[in-house]
């Protein structure tokens, strides 16, 4: 699943001082996204129903429907949209859920050979490497 958006999530939810709830809502759509293109799946694309969304926020089964998680999945995602985190792609109704896609870098790091003595980079910014030892 969406292994680096996830990791790169954790870090636009810091650079973007989101809630706590906007930015755990954040990591669980990255965590169901895909990586990469998959067959008909797009990468970055979350589509899962409100109460799917309302599970990620703490609210569990019979609950993760109820009014106040309805609520509190709307308010996290209305954070998510306005501080640019995701971008809504299809609004939900009759039968179909919302589908969003994170705006978060998914991209695989390079990897470090084992012959080579350079330190693996890590992102800084959204997506932009950088090589520890060379700072920003």
């Amino acid at each position: 699943m969406g292994l680096f958006a996830a990791k790169n999530a954790v870090l636009v939810a810091a650079q973007l001082g989101l809630g706590g709830p906007a930015a755990r809502l954040l990591l669980h759509m990255a965590l169901e996204c895909f990586d990469e293109d998959r067959d008909n799946q797009l990468q970055r694309r979350y589509f899962a129903g409100r109460e799917s969304s309302a599970i990620a926020l703490g609210y569990l089964a019979p609950d993760n429907g109820s009014d106040a998680a309805m609520s509190a999945v709307k308010r996290a995602m209305r954070e998510l949209i306005s501080t640019g985190a995701v971008s809504r792609i299809r609004s939900g109704g009759r039968g179909q859920t919302s589908e969003y896609e994170l705006n978060v870098d998914s991209s695989r790091p390079p990897v470090m050979r084992p012959y080579a003595r350079e330190p693996i980079p890590f992102p800084v910014g959204g997506g932009n490497w950088v090589n520890p030892s060379e700072g920003r």
